[in-house]
Order: structure tokens, then C-alpha cells, then sequence
């Protein structure tokens, strides 16, 4: 019977994608994260259902890794820092995580024979200019360095899961229920967002498709902040972009589009192997891209609030 470990399980990308193979596999599945009251709350969603096994443990530490990763056939690596303002003050501990963490996922992998593992990055390692964005950059580069044996390693990139963990959308939902103004940094500033299911999708074709080193990106669309905003409350006020705010984002370089092939309209698969199709002068970014209709917007809120029950 094949096993799945999901570095970073107990959280919303870890407890969709058990989800998913619990429903499309037969297959067992390890929760490895440091987090034990996300663990036991995603204990309490699935019950004591024999087929997931839950690992108490830090990504830091190598030999905890290790002997986690017996017998497992496939990898999702979704372990990370993701707050940016708390990576900008904290660079040493994400460094830590992000970083040397990831490493130490990826080099026990190869060691332990693993056949396929995805590495989890972000819009923001695209033109990075934040110590995230930096991090993640660092280990998509590393998965193309790395001696990877046997191990097919992946990469998968996408924009803001809609109604994350401490996501925006989480914060103007709880303001709005609360009769309070929405506080929005920029209005005109774009972002990417997309459902859950999505970004499961994404990482499963990955999974089944990617050759070693390739990249997969979502063809994702976008909408401005205060587009979002709009969707909660009309009470709103806007306090001023911080000083680590892009005003967009960036999935994909020209050069990197420029070596892609397009998938069902959806997913970009990226590598130095395809040939420069010429096709594009401009990046993929938020500000480029096709924008999210209100009719989109609401159903991403709806699906996200279904999901979670609110």
C-alpha cells in the first residue's frame, strides 16, 4: 500500500489534500508538522480514521525527519514560515524553517528512496523582495541543484488560497460579522487568489506529470484589494500600503513563460528543456492577468465558507 507524508499536514493545504486522497486513493497518509493543536483539530475532522498516522515533530531536525520518512512513496512538502511580516523580523528562524528546514526535507527523501516529492513555493519567490519570498526562491533553485538519486522532484507555485489560515479574507470576514471597518492597506493593489481545491488539483498533477526539476504554476487569476473588500463590506478605510507591500504579484518571468507549456488552459509547466516558444513579452502578474469576476469572487467565498462551516 502506497504512503503520502504531508510536511506541514495539520494545516488548510494538509488537511484539503487529506481530504482528497482519502477520497480518490487507498492509500495511507503521515501528518508530520510541529503544531499540536492544528494537529488535534485536524484529528477531530477525520476521526480515528485508521489510515492517517500523525508525527509531532520540527522539519529543523533532521534525524526526526528521517525516521518519519520510512516507507514513504510520496512526498508534499508544505512546511513553512508564511507570515511575511514575521519572517522580515525573524530572519535567522525563518531562514531556520524555510530554508534549512526544506533541506533537510528534501535530502532525507533522497536518502530514504522517496519516488516523488513536491515542494509547496510561492508567488512571492517570483522576483523576490522579502525574506519569504527569498526563502522560497532559494529552495525552488535548490530542487533543480540537488542530486536527487531516484527522487523525481517538483515544484508547484501558485497565488493566495482564498480563506487561508490568516489570510485577508479571514480578517474582512471577521470584521464585517463584528459591525467593524475593514482596514485596507491599497486599494489598487492587485493580488492572486484561488480556491483550496485548486491548489490540490495543481499539486497532484505535479505529482503525476512533472519530470525532475520542473516547475507547475496555476494560470491564476486576480482582483484588487478593495475589489475583495467589497465582497465583505462597504465600510472600509484605507490606511496605507507597509513598506514591504508590492503593489502586484508575480507568477512567472517572461523568460520562464518562454519556456512553458500550457496544460487544459490551467496549469503552466515550466523547464529548461522546452524549447523558447517566443510567445510573451510581458510576465504573468496580477496586474497582468485576467481579473476574478464578482461572480467568481462570491463563489471562492461561498466554497471557502462551506468548507469551513461559517
Amino acid at each position: 500500500m502506497e504512503r503520502y507524508m504531508i510536511f506541514g499536514g495539520s494545516g488548510t493545504f494538509g488537511t484539503a489534500m487529506t481530504k482528497k486522497l482519502l477520497a480518490t486513493t487507498d492509500a495511507q497518509i503521515r501528518i508530520y508538522s510541529r503544531n499540536e493543536k492544528l494537529q488535534f483539530e485536524h484529528k477531530q475532522k477525520f476521526g480515528n480514521n485508521s489510515r492517517i498516522e500523525y508525527i509531532i515533530g520540527d522539519i529543523r531536525d533532521y534525524e526526526a525527519v528521517w525516521n518519519a520518512l520510512e516507507d514513504v512513496d510520496y512526498v508534499f512538502l508544505a512546511s513553512a514560515m508564511k507570515h511575511i511580516d514575521k519572517c522580515e523580523a525573524n530572519p535567522l528562524e525563518c531562514k531556520k524553517t524555510n530554508i534549512d528546514g526544506c533541506i533537510n526535507v528534501i535530502n532525507a527523501s533522497i536518502e530514504r528512496g522517496v519516488k516523488r516529492l513536491v515542494f509547496l513555493s510561492t508567488d512571492k519567490a517570483t522576483n523576490a523582495t522579502t525574506i519569504y519570498g527569498a526563502s522560497k526562491m532559494f529552495i525552488e533553485l535548490y530542487c533543480e541543484a540537488v542530486d536527487n538519486k531516484d527522487t523525481i522532484i517538483t515544484r508547484t507555485r501558485y497565488g493566495n488560497i482564498l480563506g487561508s489560515n490568516g489570510s485577508v479574507a479571514f480578517i474582512f470576514d471577521k470584521l464585517a460579522k463584528e459591525g467593524k471597518t475593514l482596514t485596507v492597506t491599497n486599494p489598487d493593489m492587485t493580488r492572486f487568489f484561488m480556491k483550496i481545491e485548486d491548489a490540490i488539483d495543481l499539486v497532484l498533477y505535479a505529482l503525476e506529470h512533472g519530470e525532475n526539476g520542473d516547475l507547475f504554476v496555476y494560470n491564476n487569476k486576480s482582483c484588487t484589494i478593495k475589489e475583495l473588500a467589497d465582497m465583505f463590506s462597504d465600510k472600509q478605510e484605507i490606511i496605507g500600503s507597509r513598506g514591504i507591500e508590492k503593489t502586484d504579484e508575480a507568477l512567472l518571468t517572461v523568460n520562464e513563460l518562454n519556456h512553458s507549456i500550457l496544460h487544459e488552459g490551467k496549469y503552466f509547466q515550466v523547464a529548461d528543456r522546452f524549447a523558447d516558444n517566443g510567445k510573451y513579452s510581458i510576465p504573468l502578474t496580477s496586474d497582468t492577468c485576467e481579473r476574478l469576476t464578482k461572480e467568481e469572487l462570491q463563489d471562492m467565498i461561498d466554497t471557502w465558507r462551506k468548507n469551513y462551516g461559517l
